[in-house]
């Protein structure tokens, strides 16, 4: 009967100790000056298309005991005429970045860039049709040409982390 109740205290303590998640989400923003592309009436501009979204930045190990509960950073990249991400750089401009570097924040930027050199994309193109050949989404048609080129883009990272205490309750375990 002693041992049962030992057995039942380790049981509850452990289940008060508590669990710690972590969250990352990841937008595409739109970069802050970044120039536009006049197209000729005869062009279209398609889009990069992210092909590993999933993989996002880990909240840095380092800091899961006492680190900000949330943080924002931001990142601009450029997408070579390849799909590689060519350079990343933190972003200090926009509504939803924090507008200078904070030391508190370096551990995040750090995982964001070895995360997004990681990313790859389908890269952006223009196609150029010829005279006589209807402009379409896809890209084909006689004498169609299609021409990958660089992108600047630029993401929001949000990063949060909980502490969950455990909670006994009749339901437990049902």
């Amino acid at each position: 009967m002693k041992r049962c109740g030992l057995l039942l205290a380790f049981v509850l303590l452990a289940g008060c100790g508590g669990t710690r998640s972590t969250q990352v989400g990841a937008e595409m923003i739109l970069p802050p000056m970044a120039p536009q592309m006049k197209m000729q009436s005869q062009e279209a501009f398609f889009m990069a298309e992210h092909l590993n979204p999933e993989r996002l930045p880990d909240y840095p190990e380092a800091l899961l005991e006492n680190g900000p509960e949330h943080a924002t950073v931001c990142a601009e990249i450029v997408v070579d005429a390849d799909g590689a991400v060519s350079w990343t750089a933190p972003l200090r401009a926009g509504p939803r970045c924090p507008a200078d570097a904070r030391p508190a924040l370096a551990w995040f930027e750090r995982a964001v860039d070895q995360t997004v050199r990681q990313w790859r994309f389908q890269p952006a193109s223009i196609c150029t049709f010829p005279a006589g050949v209807e402009k379409n989404y896809d890209c084909v048609g006689e004498g169609v040409v299609r021409k990958t080129v660089p992108l600047r883009l630029a993401f929001v990272f949000e990063f949060s982390r909980s502490e969950r205490r455990g909670r006994f309750s009749r339901a437990a375990g049902r």
